[in-house]
Order: C-alpha cells, then structure tokens, then sequence
C-alpha cells in the first residue's frame, strides 16, 4: 500500500483510487487518470503498459482523444484560442468536445466554432447566425459563413472590417464561394490590405476562381502584384499561377517569365509548379528543372533547403542535383539531400539510410533532423533514438520526435507526451497519435 507519509504513499494512494473508479466505471485505470487530468499518474501508468508491450496504436489514439478532449472542453477563456487552434488538424475526431466549447460564447468558443465550420461539422448557415455580433471574435465565425452567392455585397462589407481576423475569414469565404464577381474586392485586398496575412490569403482566394481560357483577368493581376508586391507574396502567386483555373488562362506564360527572372523562394516555387504540370512542354520543363538545381546548388541554407523539398525525383538531372548536395558540407543541406535520396529505391536508398544513420548518433548536431529523415524512410533501428527524443528539453524536438514515432507505424511509444506539462505539446501530439497510423 505505500507508507504513510511523503509523495510515494500519495502517488499509490491516487493510484489505487483511479483503479477503484476504473473498476466502478468499467474503463482503464489510465482512462480515468486521463478523464482526471491527473498527468502524473497517466505518465506513470502509460509507462508500465509501454514496458509490458500492451499499449496498442488504437488503445493509444484512444487515450489520446480523452486527454485531448479535455483539454478543449476546459480551455480558458483567457488564451483558451491557441489551444483549440492546436487541434484543428484532428477536429472531425474531438467534434463533440469542440461543439461543447463553442457553446460559451468567448475568443475560445469562436475559436472552436470555425474549427468546426472548416471541417464541415457546423453549416455555414449556423456560422452566418454570428455575423452582427459586437465581437469581432465571433463576428468572424459570422463572416465565414458567407459563401452563398446572395452574400457576395456582404463578403465585401467584411473586406473592409477594422478588425484583421474578420477581413481574413471574409477572403476565405470568398475562396470557398469562387464567384468571379469577388475579384475586383479580392484583388484590391491582395494589393492594399493593411495585414500581410490577409493580403496573402487574397492571393490563394484569387487563383481560386474558376477563370477560362482566354479570360486573363485573375493571371494579368496576379502578375501586377508579382512585380510591385511583396517579395514574400510570389510564392502565393506562383501557386495561384499553377492551380488548374490559371494555369489554362495566362497563369503558364507568367510562371515561365517567373522561372526565367525570380531568383530565391519565388524561383524554386515557381519552377514547382511548373514540373507539376506534364502539359508545360519541353522547353519550359527544362527551364524549370535547370532553375530548381541551380537553387539546390547554391543560395542560402533556407533556399537550398527549400529547393530540396520542392524537388520532384523524377527528372533525372535533379536527382543529380540532390546527390551532389547529399555530399555538401553543410550538414542541414546535406540531411535534407540524403532524406530525398531515402526515399527512392535500390542501392540509392540504401546507400542514404547508411549516411543518414551515422548523422542520427547521438550528439550530432544533426541528430534530430536525420531521425526524423529515417522514420520517414521506415528505419525502425532509429525507434530508440526517437523515444530517448521525447525526454528533451525542447518542445519542438519532443513533438518531431512523436510525429516521427507515428510515421514509423508505432504511435503508442509517442503516448508519454499526452502527459506532457505543456499543453502545446500535450494536445499536438494527441493529434498526431489519433490520425496517424493505427
């Protein structure tokens, strides 16, 4: 039973608790720590089952939506938005919890409701329900509901909101609504927003609407804004160039005068977008292959990087490219490198697990990024490593550990992290553990 006095007769006492109510309501003792939110014992027991081998992905994912369940439902009202926002990539999972929270009307509870309008799980009509209300919290979810075509006057009037939040889910109602006759407000948003984050999602709303053939309307000024906006917008306008509307109507020949000028992140995503179309010929193919190795070869560490990540490994020159930087001695360049060449077959596979293996040890200065490289290869000898990961004592490290933990197909060893005291990290990784592999 423990002695009397002092922390362990407390811990096995909480203990034996938990088990009495588990037995009473049928379900796990480390249910009723998780429904407790008692993170200490959760750990402890969540740690047993893990060295019994008996917590399973499915058991784990379903520890992990009772701990993430309460975290929302009890998410303050003072802050309470960025934990709700940390557990939008699994909201069709905490649907009820959401639908609890939504029901108090705070930053929280908005928060919540267009986590659930963005997952389809509450109708637009509900959302519009909030547009005339005196938060602006609130009055977003309202605006986020205007995606009919009657709305259109109305999306408009939101475009011009004191409020940055409110004029950002008006652009994204606009995207969703894809009418054509948004586009003279939606441009003028792109180009004179105060807030770059609602200029930006201008930029993605604008390559959503359904142009044709030979209207160059959206292209023509989307490549106004290429040369008097922003260096950080390119990237949007290279992507909007290449969504299948804009690639037909103008957006072809302005990401081949992208290729052939930009230089940095605009000029490694325009020539992306290029390669994701098999219809851009031979030349401008080439052009874009040739510009994409030119980036992977030279520029800054970000640049390189991000040309390695935006390289497709079917042209063999890039392939080319890639094994050239796999041998760079920049070690985050030559990580990234090796991590596309895993990812291919035969001796070239093997060849870079081998690399990427050594870069792991621990103390390397590289060790995280190439364990995460190796679970995304399916390296499971680096599966040690990863759990010794999520003792460190950098949230970021701890949550790429648990994602890389769920790539390699066992989600169950990333379980620690449920009872983590952060609750970023708490209910980020629950996210991971429910919608990854079971």
């Amino acid at each position: 039973m423990g002695r009397r006095t002092g922390k362990g007769f407390v811990a096995s006492g909480v203990t034996v608790l938990l088990a009495s109510v588990s037995s009473i309501l049928g379900c796990a003792p480390e249910m009723t720590a998780a429904h407790a939110g008692d993170a200490a014992t959760l750990r402890r027991l969540i740690e047993a089952k893990e060295r019994s081998g008996t917590l399973t992905n499915r058991a784990a994912a379903d520890l992990a939506r009772v701990v993430a369940d309460r975290d929302v439902r009890m998410a303050p009202g003072d802050g309470g938005a960025a934990r709700v926002n940390d557990v939008r990539g699994c909201a069709r999972q905490l649907d009820a919890a959401l639908r609890t929270r939504m029901s108090v009307h705070d930053a929280a509870g908005a928060a919540a409701a267009l986590a659930r309008v963005e997952s389809g799980a509450e109708s637009t009509e509900t959302a519009r329900s909030f547009f005339a209300d005196a938060g602006a919290e609130w009055r977003a979810v309202g605006v986020r509901g205007l995606v009919r075509p009657q709305d259109r006057l109305a999306r408009e009037r939101a475009l011009l909101d004191p409020n940055p939040d409110v004029r950002g889910q008006a652009v994204r109602a606009a995207r969703e609504a894809q009418d054509m006759l948004d586009f003279g407000a939606l441009a003028e948003a792109a180009r004179a927003d105060p807030e770059s984050s609602v200029r930006a999602e201008a930029v993605r709303a604008l390559g959503a609407l359904p142009s044709r053939p030979g209207n160059r309307q959206v292209a023509d000024a989307l490549r106004d804004l290429w040369v008097s906006g922003q260096e950080s917008f390119r990237e949007d306008i290279a992507r909007a160039w290449s969504s299948p509307a804009e690639w037909a109507a103008g957006g072809k020949e302005a990401l081949r005068y992208a290729v052939n000028t930009a230089r940095g992140a605009p000029a490694i995503q325009a020539a992306a977008a290029v390669l994701r179309h098999r219809d851009a010929g031979a030349t401008q193919t080439n052009e874009a292959v040739a510009r994409l190795a030119e980036q992977i070869a030279q520029g800054t560490q970000a640049e390189r990087l991000h040309a390695l990540d935006e390289t497709p490994m079917d042209h063999e020159a890039l392939v080319a490219a890639v094994t050239a930087a796999a041998k760079d001695d920049d070690p985050a360049v030559r990580v990234a490198a090796l991590a596309r060449l895993a990812g291919l077959a035969g001796a070239e596979r093997a060849n870079a697990v081998t690399e990427l293996e050594a870069l792991a040890q621990p103390g390397a200065s590289t060790a995280s990024r190439a364990r995460f490289a190796l679970a995304v290869a399916g390296d499971r000898r680096v599966q040690f490593w990863l759990e010794q990961s999520l003792e460190a004592s950098a949230s970021k490290e701890r949550l790429d550990a648990a994602e890389a933990l769920v790539r390699l197909g066992v989600a169950a060893r990333a379980a620690p992290l449920l009872a983590d005291s952060d609750p970023q990290v708490r209910l980020r990784a629950a996210c991971a553990i429910m919608t990854g592999k079971q």
